[in-house]
């Protein structure tokens, strides 16, 4: 499937691209778009940006001579973001970085570090509806683009901040997916999160370059879930990188893009 085969059958059933635009309030979108399912746009506040509500999940960032998109979605998941994610295509967006949490699946790799992922492991159910007849996506690999994430690797070693880069998996359920631990880490899955086999795969769709920066919630290994045993330590930690390291990456990795 192309991302075309998506718009001629919205244009059979009568919605034009003007149409998706209007819906998803898109009309201001810049060419480089931060996507967040939840983190929200305060966490430029206090780095000296000028920031513009579009709508309740659109708004326009400035820094200097440079402004991008931010769209925070208030929800999680593949589903959920995957309907903004493709709205993306019909507008004059070129690249997204998408900013979320991943729970560790490795000692190694702790609570606040930041996590670039090198592929998604497909544990959702919304990609099939990327394949033309509904085949299952389950397990299968799918990657960032390859040349905004070299951009972002090598910009994390120039300034010497500390990131792993490794495979990740996608689930569909929080709750469920301890049951399912074993069988992930067979599959060489060092994190887990929701949404990113989906996204790199519609990015794929649309031929948009996209990535991600996850800074780690949990550790799963560790005996550290979102439901137990995680330190105040750990979260002061964890807050410092995601309102004040990740929000320096972004807009360095953007200026790289110009």
């Amino acid at each position: 499937m192309n991302y075309n085969d998506l718009l001629e059958a919205h244009l059979r059933f009568g919605t034009t691209k003007e149409d998706i635009i209007k819906e998803k309030g898109f009309e201001k979108i810049q060419e480089n778009v931060v996507l967040a399912p939840w983190w929200r746009h305060n966490m430029f506040e206090n780095q000296n940006f000028k920031i513009e509500k579009i709508n309740d999940v659109v708004y326009n960032i400035t820094y200097e001579d440079l402004t991008f998109s931010y769209i925070e979605i208030h929800n999680i998941g593949a589903s959920a973001v995957m309907d903004y994610v493709l709205a993306l295509g019909v507008t004059k967006c070129k690249n997204i970085i998408f900013l979320g949490s991943t729970g560790s699946l490795d000692e190694k790799i702790k609570i606040g570090d930041i996590v670039i992922p090198k592929y998604s492991i497909c544990g959702d159910g919304a990609s099939r509806y990327l394949n033309k007849n509904l085949e299952d996506e389950l397990f299968k690999k799918e990657y960032p683009a390859k040349e905004i994430t070299k951009e972002l690797i090598n910009l994390l070693k120039e300034q010497n901040i500390k990131y792993h880069y490794v495979p990740n998996f996608s689930v569909d359920n929080i709750f469920a997916q301890f049951y399912h631990i074993d069988k992930i880490l067979k599959l060489g899955a060092k994190t887990i999160e929701m949404e990113t086999a989906n996204l790199f795969k519609c990015g794929e769709v649309m031929n948009k370059n996209v990535t991600a920066i996850f800074c780690v919630s949990d550790n799963t290994i560790l005996k550290k879930s979102l439901y137990s045993g995680r330190s105040q330590e750990e979260h002061e930690y964890r807050h410092n990188v995601r309102y004040n390291i990740i929000p320096k990456i972004v807009i360095d990795l953007i200026k790289k893009l110009k």
